[in-house]
């Protein structure tokens, strides 16, 4: 619901302003809402021991408290800090002298003490910088819809109001605690309010702020120069966008190639290693050092690097709103002619084709996924006879898991995409229809006959049909020209349902009442600030091309080769270093040529070619998911829709491309190799 509720006078509907919107009374309530697990820590701990903060934590932490709301000081969050490390440090030497865990591992729980306190350390301003990426997609529109209101009547109170209940998001909710603030006289007036708003904002967005500074301020100046002022705000909102994406962009370079090389391409190749250090090592490796680095040690650092890029990604635009889409499925489902559909399902049923037949043969064959121990000597005992048949039969695995993955991430989004770029579209001509239907009525037109006009300048267009339908209720059942839009059952805007539109059409209809010269001069303006606000989006994907194109390759095409490639290779290398192994064995030449000594010893590997792939077909989907997260993240923003559609699309193309080359690659170099050794009389 928006800000304006309805009201009947003589007989008619029509739209006043009220806050009543569902999450404006959940707000009202939010002094009364549970404290979260990090405010709960923080009373125990200064409950139990209390720490004075340094000035300089106080200086960190204070600013990231007030803007956030938490409910901690820097006392309780140092005194947090210091419990944990002497926590940790506790469960450090017990573990060492009461259940015998070597002394390497009790030194890890005591590190591991100070990383979580240095995270709970960290946790306000970390907050604090979410809270600001989460905020400031919403800039931008919050600032147009004040801009917008304050045409219509300069007054501060209700813009805000407009502004708060029509966004969403973390700065919804800031509003509207600004406006409840107001309304529990916390503040004698809105400009009051807005001062005090101001300067917490200061720090986070210097253009929001100038900007929110410059519409409080157009209400003390003449009509005309007050026009000027929030022409202005809009305007410095914009350019100061641009400029943080520009140098954003600019600093990308950098972090975007330290992921490429440290976190994929480096541990990618660095795989190559790794049969033969399960070759020459298999006393000391083991399947678990393998899945700890690649499968959860690696991941989580570039999880930590991605992080601490994106924290510094300026504000750039809201995404679109689909929530009034009466074709909207609900969440994690999709539409099966009437009915909404789990994605779940299906998905579960493709992973389970796949992973099944790879399941049942390692079910059936545990030893050729990891081999049995000789319990006498250590060794490994290969008892494989076909480790071709066993690496497919992992592959199925890895493609169970993937295509699983992949096949939910796409059903439970491409409806919700295909409906979002259909309100993108109808948002993005919105601008050209409202210029052709302002021009017309500024021309002296009505408004019926401009709608005919600007219906055949816009009859190549998807909005079109918004005017066709508004023009066709006036003639054919006599309404008014708001009542043909917002009628609740035969409304033309009900058929497109785009929040922006919605509201911008509303304040269209408010500023008619004024005269029509009002109505078209607030259609031009209002054209004229979409048509700016969508130059500086078509800039920002621009400067953010190169770099999105750079990560779609890694993801798409270049970690999928790599690390098929290795794969293929590990199988190849294990097999000729097995055979080597049996074959210096079996003429009595090891020992002789010092190959079997301490901990390093030819022999088979502690790793099968089979569960060696298995690690890394994870490792794979883990990564290429992660690079659609940081794709998603740095193009758009907070968009769990196109996250999901981005990442299903990467992870279905890149595995592949990955089984493929991995199988292709394995099945022709293994063969040429056994022809090899078999001519050199080693197999």
């Amino acid at each position: 619901m928006g800000l304006f509720g309805k009201k009947v006078k003589g007989g008619k509907e029509e739209r006043e302003p009220l806050l009543l919107t569902r999450e404006y009374r959940i707000f009202k309530r939010v002094e009364e809402r549970p404290k979260n697990w990090f405010e709960k820590l923080n009373d125990l701990a200064i409950s139990i021991l209390k720490v004075k903060a340094s000035e300089d934590v106080k200086r960190q932490i204070e600013p990231a408290v007030a803007f956030t709301g938490l409910r901690v000081t820097p006392e309780s969050v140092m005194s947090l800090v210091i419990l944990s490390i002497i926590f940790f440090i506790i469960a450090g030497v017990f573990s060492i002298f009461l259940f015998g865990i070597p002394i390497i591992g009790g030194i890890m729980v005591m590190a591991l003490g100070f990383l979580v306190a240095y995270y709970f350390l960290k946790y306000p301003v970390n907050l604090a910088k979410r809270y600001r990426i989460k905020a400031s997609s919403q800039i931008v529109l919050a600032i147009l819809y004040m801009v917008v209101s304050m045409r219509i009547s300069p007054n501060l109170e209700r813009a805000l109001k407009f502004a708060a209940v029509n966004i969403s998001g973390e700065l919804a909710l800031d509003l509207r605690k600004l406006i409840w603030d107001i309304e529990m006289r916390k503040y004698p007036s809105a400009n009051e309010a807005l001062d005090d708003y101001i300067r917490k904002w200061k720090l986070e967005n210097e253009e929001f702020a100038e900007a929110l500074r410059l519409i409080r301020d157009s209400q003390f100046q003449p009509y005309e120069r007050a026009k000027t002022v929030l022409d202005q705000a809009l305007t410095v909102v914009l350019e100061g966008t641009r400029t943080r994406m520009k140098h954003y962009a600019q600093d990308l370079k950098m972090p975007v190639m330290i992921i490429h090389m440290m976190g994929i391409i480096l541990p990618v190749l660095g795989t190559i290693m790794a049969p033969l250090a399960a070759v020459f090592l298999s006393n000391l490796l083991t399947p678990a050092h393998f899945v700890l680095g690649y499968d959860i040690a690696l991941p989580i650092i570039i999880i930590w690097f991605i992080n601490n890029t994106l924290n510094k990604r300026p504000a750039t635009f809201s995404q679109i709103d689909i929530s009034k889409h009466p074709d909207l499925p609900k969440p994690g489902h999709f539409k099966l002619g009437k009915r909404d559909v789990p994605a779940w399902i299906f998905s579960s049923l493709i992973f389970l084709i796949f992973f099944l037949p790879g399941m049942i043969y390692f079910l059936q064959n545990p030893d050729f996924l990891v081999p049995p121990v000789d319990p006498e000597t250590g060794e490994v005992q290969p008892t494989d006879p076909n480790p071709m048949l066993s690496l497919v039969m992992s592959s199925f695995i890895v493609m169970g898991i993937g295509f699983g993955l992949a096949s939910y991430f796409f059903l439970s989004s491409f409806q919700f995409i295909k409906i979002q770029k259909s309100v993108q579209k109808i948002e993005s001509e919105f601008e050209l229809a409202l210029f052709q239907l302002g021009n017309r009525v500024a021309g002296g037109l009505p408004t019926e006959v401009a709608m005919e006009y600007a219906i055949d300048e816009l009859k190549d267009t998807e909005i079109v049909g918004l005017f066709q339908r508004t023009l066709k209720n006036m003639r054919t059942l006599g309404m008014t020209f708001q009542q043909a839009l917002f009628d609740k059952n035969w409304g033309s805007l009900k058929y497109y349902p785009s929040r922006l539109v919605e509201n911008i059409m509303y304040t269209i209809v408010d500023t008619a009442k004024k005269g029509i010269k009002y109505a078209a001069e607030g259609m031009l303006r209002i054209a004229n600030y979409l048509k700016s606000i969508k130059e500086t989006q078509e800039y920002i994907r621009e400067l953010l091309s190169d770099t999105t194109s750079s990560m779609k390759f890694q993801a798409y095409f270049l970690t999928p080769m790599i690390t098929g490639l290795i794969v293929a290779m590990t199988d190849v290398i294990v097999q000729v270093l097995v055979k080597l192994g049996e074959y210096l064995e079996g003429v009595g030449a090891s020992q002789a040529m010092g190959v079997n000594f301490g901990m390093i010893s030819l022999g088979a590997p502690s790793i099968t070619a089979a569960l060696f792939q298995l690690i890394v077909g994870v490792y794979l989907i883990e990564v290429v998911f992660i690079l659609a997260m940081f794709l998603t993240k740095i193009e758009k923003g907070e968009d769990p829709i196109s996250l999901k559609a981005t990442a299903g699309n990467m992870i279905m193309i890149g595995l592949v491309f990955y089984v493929l080359i991995a199988l292709f690659t394995s099945s022709m170099f293994g063969g040429l190799i056994k022809d090899a050794l078999a001519g050199l009389g080693i197999i």
